[in-house]
């Protein structure tokens, strides 16, 4: 890792814990909605699927449901969180005044990105193990969890760069999360239009490269075009987000 991010990381890292622990709104988004709510998947899933079982089987489709709940859910929850902080230190001046300091900006969302990304892999990691609907091998969940990792950055830049305040945030918080799961529907349609619709949702291919190896034939090829599609559009707002702090 960069000398520079790692000497962030010794920084910013009491900071950015005393602000979530101040803001109880952060603590429970990263302390309980994220790995909790996988265990009451646990008890839900299979309850609901005893009462449709005369009309359907949802068994086949445990890893559709994690892979929308878990893979695309808790990137889309952390991408959120740290856009909140985000525009806290936009609207305060910090952003700006790291373009001064020995500091440079680009190692602190270095940081920032990064510890969100990692953070993104363990907690997915526990929340499958939390749920227990799936067979899926510790490695295929970290190769899907470390590419959802990368919708982190896409939504953390997209709220610093277009949201304009924490109420807006907020309030867009449920587009967002509709965003993250509709690569689900993708599912369900014919080949083409998968391809198709899964480059405006690039977390179609850390989804389907859970539910294919829940199906116990991991497609690994989508590694390829799920770092490429988010990664390029990381990259562009990235540029973006400099250009808005000057």
């Amino acid at each position: 890792m960069n000398t520079h991010v790692i000497r962030a990381m010794r920084v910013l890292v009491p900071g950015d814990l005393r602000l979530i622990w101040r803001d109880g709104f952060l603590l429970i988004f990263i302390v309980f909605v994220l790995p909790c709510a996988c265990l009451v998947f646990r008890e839900l899933v299979p309850y609901a699927g005893e009462l449709v079982v005369e009309w359907v089987d949802l068994e086949p489709y445990y890893g559709l449901i994690l892979a929308s709940v878990v893979i695309a859910g808790q990137p889309v929850m952390l991408g959120f969180v740290i856009g909140i902080l985000f525009i806290e230190e936009r609207d305060e001046g910090t952003l700006l005044a790291l373009k001064a300091s020995p500091l440079s900006l680009t190692s602190f969302l270095g940081y920032r990105l990064l510890v969100g990304m990692g953070l993104n892999v363990v907690l997915t990691t526990i929340g499958v193990y939390f749920a227990g609907l799936v067979s899926v091998s510790l490695f295929e969940i970290l190769a899907a969890s470390a590419l959802a990792s990368l919708g982190v950055p896409l939504i953390a830049l997209f709220y610093a760069i277009y949201i304009s305040n924490k109420v807006q945030a907020i309030m867009l918080l449920k587009p967002v999360q509709i965003w993250g799961g509709l690569p689900t529907l993708l599912f369900f349609v014919p080949t083409p239009w998968q391809w198709i619709g899964s480059v405006p949702m690039p977390l179609y291919y850390p989804m389907r490269l859970f539910w294919s190896a829940a199906d116990g034939h991991a497609e690994w090829w989508l590694i390829l075009p799920g770092l490429i599609i988010p990664g390029v559009a990381v990259f562009w707002l990235l540029r973006r987000f400099e250009r808005v702090v000057e």
